[in-house]
């Protein structure tokens, strides 16, 4: 493995590019609920974490072990994509319709929206596992 300045800096700078879409459904999810605990943000932040972790790995795997069963499931990863991520603005514009008169009851993101969240912010990182297949495990890891 050839750990190099620039191969770090580049698995940092694409950890940091990764995650900022995660970070924003973080904040949103945090200006949801004002007096989130401790205990709730922590398993915000690891849900996500385990997501942005995951998906890049099982790019790789799949790339690496199993790529001749996904070559027809292919065309369809935008649209499953555009699926993930329009349910999930579909369903922020009906709470928003549904609750437009009522500004003071916010509610708590549940599990279930919470795990749509972490696959939907993650599909960019399924792609980044797509791309370092050519990696050894030690690398891949290394670059997840």
């Amino acid at each position: 493995m050839n750990l190099t300045f620039t191969f770090f800096f580049n698995s940092v700078m694409l950890g940091v590019g990764l995650a900022m879409d995660a970070f924003s459904v973080s904040l949103a999810n945090g200006l949801n609920e004002l007096k989130m605990s401790g205990k709730k943000m922590s398993g915000i932040a690891g849900i996500f974490a385990v997501f942005q972790f995951a998906m890049p790995m099982i790019g790789w795997i799949c790339v690496s072990t199993v790529v001749q069963y996904f070559t027809a499931f292919e065309k369809f990863i935008p649209w499953i994509a555009l699926i993930l991520l329009g349910f999930i603005g579909g369903k922020m514009l009906y709470e928003g319709i549904k609750n437009k008169g009522n500004i003071d009851e916010k509610p708590a993101v549940g599990i279930g929206a919470l795990l749509v969240q972490g696959i939907a912010t993650s599909i960019d990182a399924l792609s980044v596992g797509f791309a370092i297949s050519d990696y050894s495990l030690a690398e891949a890891l290394f670059r997840v």
